[in-house]
């Protein structure tokens, strides 16, 4: 038995679950929004294997630390996590995600964590860096809580709070080609990049979940290793791995263990049997 846990459902989740029963695996859906649902001191499930869909982040805001708590409670009982939960938080936490890879070597945008204005004036003077500049939570989700700060007006503003949501300031990375934003997801499963894809948009936020549109990707070899070695050092199972292109050099701002792959099914890449086939490889006889 494999069991995927969500906070909610969707055409990802379903899709997943299909492909899995297609290739004779069992396959349960925990729910974390389910009314029915009770954590309890005595809460388990039998399972071979969980395969998480969330994990910390600003994304249905009930959710976001009781399903982690969920899952490490699971996780006390014995239970294997593809990916690994130390995975999952790691690409979770934005910055503690951007630490790892630039230590490995990838090129990511300077960023930094701070608590307020003052914070994020160091860093910019520290860094020698102009406007604009990004600012996101850190756990945030799916492009949302993501803003552009083009002065010390905006700056101040978008800053307030810093401490209490975890956010962070980051050099803007202007991908822009043409009148369109056009950046770019790359699926790894088990060591293989199985696809990819760019994201279209008229604002720089390009995730599909807030309007962005898809278009095919040649994934050319040096960005197949870019991905790969996200992959390795966020010892990542299924990874989606993003990146912005800019003067010919590939930054990659972030990774995501859960990624959707409606993107993928309407370019006719069957992610979803790929991923199918990676867990019922890994999970427990």
């Amino acid at each position: 038995m494999i069991t995927i846990a969500c906070a909610e459902g969707g055409s990802t989740i379903y899709s997943l679950k299909k492909a899995i029963e297609d290739l004779g695996e069992k396959c349960n859906i925990l729910l974390l929004s389910s009314d029915n649902l009770l954590v309890d001191t005595d809460f388990n499930i039998e399972t071979d294997l969980i395969h998480s869909r969330c994990g910390i982040g600003d994304y249905l805001d009930r959710l976001t630390l009781f399903s982690w708590q969920v899952l490490k409670n699971l996780e006390s009982e014995g239970h294997y996590f593809i990916n690994p939960l130390e995975t999952i938080y790691n690409s979770s936490d934005k910055f503690k995600t951007t630490k790892i890879l630039s230590k490995n070597g990838l090129k990511t945008p300077k960023t930094a964590l701070i608590r307020d204005y003052a914070d994020a004036k160091h860093f910019l003077d520290t860094k020698n860096m102009n406007y604009p500049v990004i600012l996101k939570n850190s756990f945030s989700k799916c492009g949302m809580k993501v803003q552009k700060a083009s002065s010390d007006d905006e700056l101040k503003k978008l800053s307030k709070n810093s401490i209490w949501e975890s956010k962070l300031i980051q050099e803007y990375v202007d991908f822009k080609n043409g009148d369109t934003y056009k950046d770019m997801r790359i699926l790894v499963i088990d060591g293989e990049v199985v696809g990819g894809y760019r994201r279209v948009s008229n604002n720089f936020i390009t995730n599909l979940y807030v309007g962005g549109q898809i278009e095919p990707l040649n994934v050319s070899s040096e960005l197949e290793e870019i991905a790969l070695k996200c992959s390795e050092c966020m010892n990542g199972y299924i990874m989606g791995i993003d990146i912005l292109p800019k003067d010919g050099e590939y930054y990659v701002v972030e990774v995501n263990t859960a990624p959707g792959t409606k993107g993928f099914r309407s370019l006719g890449i069957d992610v979803d049997k790929r991923i199918a086939e990676c867990l019922i490889k890994y999970k427990k006889s």
